[in-house]
């Protein structure tokens, strides 16, 4: 049985982009409908258990954290930070983050959603769209077994992985390799209440246990999750040994061998750590940490070049100034940092597609090459193009022109 649904603005995807669109464009008194294929809000930030928000302050080393996002990304995180009881922390190269609880971001989202009468379809499916003259204006998805034809005028795509695009047959950035994936994970029991020394007990153990063959060498990967240790338990990220290829087929296998690191290293701490003989693994995220995805191609392609010189553009709309960070395949992280205190724009061009006039992207799959996306991935980031794409497929609907869209953009993130 079919049923043919009709709103304004469908939004892909219920990440951090995805609900910064759904609710630019709900503000904007339309109808908005937003599909997630998971039974709650937040994407990356909840499935995989993120556990910080990047990408909101201005890099330096000073130590208290300013500001560099407007607007809802500064709205949505003043909130999450009251909700969550947290408060920015800092590391020494100069990059300051917010550390969030999971389920108060889930809450945060449901409210703003709640609170903005957007319409959100939850365990849904995304299976196929429909073009007219060079327009979208359906999406066919499963929910509750049921098929629905959703009916729109305009659409954003916050999947993370070019979802809508690539049911459009679209074409896409070609990407030669895949940043590698991570798990979380927490642990309870803990008998140790000081992160920078819980860090330093583990890399020691750790390292000692490789060195003499006990463990393999890429059990060096694992990382206090910052921020997260308090009432005897921390959560822990751990990098996964495995190329990401973002087919069906390798989540699961990075899953799998996701799962037998976590219980190994797990089992290794409490037999031989003395502040973990108590513990035990109190939660797993539900999905594997993939940074990057398949992304569309846009008006305009984001380039390294851009990040690094901190380029401004007449149609920005996001402000940046997260280091292009990259995750290979072995342990230690390529940090490229920008010059403190400058930033670059995203611009509009990379949230428009090239061939379809009412898509637009938001968040992982703006229009950007690999390295920059590096950077622009971040949460912080991805509220901002979340709200601007929301505030451009607005205007597709009430006739407004994009040019005078990028100018109120701007009033309110700039």
């Amino acid at each position: 049985m079919k049923t043919d649904i009709h709103t304004d603005i469908v939004v892909a995807g219920g990440g951090a982009a995805g609900i910064a669109a759904a609710i630019a464009a709900a503000r904007q008194s339309l109808n908005v409908l937003l599909i997630e294929r998971n039974a709650y809000p937040g994407g990356k930030a909840t499935a995989a258990e993120v556990g910080t928000v990047c990408g909101l302050y201005k890099f330096n080393k000073k130590n208290n954290a300013q500001y560099l996002v407007k607007g809802f990304a500064k709205e949505f995180a003043e909130h999450l930070q009251k909700k969550s009881g947290t408060k920015p922390l800092f590391n020494a190269d100069g990059l300051h983050y917010l550390p969030y609880n999971i389920e108060d971001f889930k809450s945060v989202s449901l409210e703003y959603l709640h609170k903005n009468k957007v319409t959100v379809y939850f365990d849904t499916e995304i299976k196929s769209v429909q073009t007219h003259q060079q327009k979208i204006n359906t999406v066919t998805v499963i929910k509750n077994g049921q098929q629905l034809n959703i009916n729109f005028q305009s659409i954003i795509d916050c999947t993370g992985a070019g979802i809508i695009g690539q049911a459009a047959h679209l074409p896409t950035i070609e990407s030669y390799t895949y940043q590698a994936a991570a798990q979380v994970f927490s642990i309870t029991g803990i008998e140790e209440t000081n992160e920078a020394r819980l860090g330093l007990i583990i890399t020691k153990a750790v390292s000692a246990a490789i060195a003499n063959k006990i463990l393999p060498a890429f059990y060096d990967r694992v990382y206090i999750v910052p921020g997260s240790l308090k009432n005897n338990g921390a959560s822990f990220k751990v990098g996964i040994p495995i190329a990401v290829t973002n087919t069906p087929e390798n989540l699961q296998e990075l899953k799998k061998a996701a799962h037998s690191f976590v219980s190994n290293l797990t089992t290794f701490l409490i037999a031989n750590v003395d502040v973990f003989k108590n513990a035990s693994i109190k939660n797993i995220a539900s999905e594997v940490g993939t940074r990057t995805g398949q992304r569309n191609v846009g008006k305009y392609i984001l380039t390294e070049e851009d990040v690094l010189t901190c380029r401004k553009f007449d149609d920005g709309i996001a402000l940046a100034a997260w280091p292009i960070e990259e995750w290979g395949q072995d342990r230690r992280v390529n940090m490229r940092y920008l010059p403190q205190d400058d930033y670059y724009h995203v611009p509009a061009a990379c949230l428009q597609s090239a061939g379809i006039g009412n898509l637009f992207f938001a968040g992982r799959n703006i229009s950007a090459t690999d390295a920059a996306i590096a950077s622009a991935r971040v949460m912080g980031i991805c509220l901002q193009t979340g709200y601007a794409a929301g505030f451009l497929a607005a205007a597709v609907v009430k006739n407004i022109s994009l040019a005078d869209a990028v100018v109120q953009i701007q009033t309110s993130q700039l």
